[in-house]
């Protein structure tokens, strides 16, 4: 794929980079990445006043914030604030092919809050407000777009429920059709099937389904289904064509058979009872081609690795693995198919980090070990 993911060029003008030197660190284990703080890249208060409200640039990671990584492109791209802790709309970019983390755009000025009637949501610019991000990013990679929906908005903090797209190589915006999208509130969990295209999201309720290709979205499941009110984890396996989902209540794995052409889908659930990292908030997890895993993290050394045919887990843990966000990790955890590495952002303050669980093909030649 032709890396289009390049800045206008004012912006670069306008905004550093922090770059690493060399290539990904080898050997099995963590490894931070040199110089990709997001810290330095933060914009200021004197260029921006009020933008900083009661957390400053600290919350686009600590304030319930996500990510989205774009395959093609090789990079994470994190976009987060919200409520009252900070304004800023900005979206960041950790490049693993450059070992690169730069601030993509500016953030919109001045701000408003983004529950005022007539105000849909935005800034006077017309740009989304600022808001708690939590798993509601993913990457559209077809057509090399970002897409967000909902979160806690700066600065009351109701939850919107409107769809946007950013187009990082444009840095434009575009608010998208909300027809039955899911229910306004946190935990949705947005997840792309990479054979089909479509993004899936579920609320306290129901199942939903977005279609990039059309940007609309189609109800999947009834209203009679399991109820979910309190934080939900979801993640799409692309080999069994499943949606899998947890909540904090109890380790139980569910999911949706998503490549069902029946318009209805049922819940299934399963006890999961070896599956430790469903007793935290909001974990990143993802699927991991080479093991047929789903690899899980909320902070610290140790990974969970879930196989989704008994819903069993077993662990892993190397030192130096960083330290857990209070609020949760959701898309901040991700998998490079290009690098066979997981990496996280954790903190403006550290530098981001990469997992290696093989040191090459060898060591899980034939499968899971």
């Amino acid at each position: 794929m032709l890396k289009s993911r390049i800045v206008c060029l004012a912006a670069v003008a306008l905004m550093p980079a922090i770059s690493g030197a060399g290539g990904l660190p080898e050997g099995l284990g963590w490894h931070e990445l040199p110089n990709t703080k997001i810290r330095p890249l933060c914009p200021s208060d004197e260029q921006y006043p009020g933008i900083s409200g009661n957390t400053g640039c600290k919350s686009v990671m600590i304030a319930w914030s996500g990510a989205a990584f774009d395959i093609g492109g090789n990079r994470l791209l994190i976009n987060g604030g919200g409520h009252a802790d900070y304004a800023g709309n900005e979206v960041y970019e950790l490049d693993l092919d450059t070992r690169v983390m730069r601030r993509i755009n500016a953030p919109s000025h001045p701000v408003r809050d983004g529950c005022l009637a007539g105000n849909n949501s935005t800034y006077a610019d017309g740009r989304p407000v600022s808001r708690h991000t939590y798993n509601h990013l993913a990457y559209i990679e077809d057509q090399d777009l970002m897409f967000l929906y909902g979160g806690s908005r700066w600065r009351c903090g109701y939850f919107g429920s409107d769809t946007w797209t950013f187009d990082p190589a444009q840095d434009q915006w575009v608010a998208r059709d909300n027809a039955d999208a899911p229910e306004g509130t946190y935990g949705l969990s947005v997840s792309r099937d990479p054979l089909t295209g479509l993004l899936w999201a579920r609320d306290d309720f129901t199942l939903r389904a977005y279609d990039p290709a059309t940007h609309h979205w189609q109800l999947r499941s009834s209203a009679s289904d399991i109820g979910m009110s309190d934080t939900r984890s979801g993640v799409v396996d692309p080999v069994r064509g499943r949606y899998f989902l947890y909540t904090m209540v109890s380790r139980t794995l569910y999911h949706y058979e998503i490549r069902d052409t029946a318009p209805i889908l049922t819940i299934v659930s399963r006890p999961a009872p070896t599956c430790s990292f469903m007793d935290g908030n909001a974990a990143g997890w993802v699927h991991d081609p080479k093991q047929d895993r789903l690899v899980a993290w909320n902070g610290g050394d140790t990974v969970h690795l879930l196989d989704p045919d008994t819903a069993t887990c077993t662990t892993l843990t190397f030192p130096g693995g960083p330290a857990a966000n209070e609020q949760g990790t959701y898309g901040r955890f991700a998998y490079s198919p290009q690098d066979d590495v997981f990496v996280t952002c954790n903190s403006i303050d550290t530098n981001c980090s990469i997992l290696r669980l093989r040191p090459g093909d060898g060591l899980f030649a034939n499968g899971f070990e």
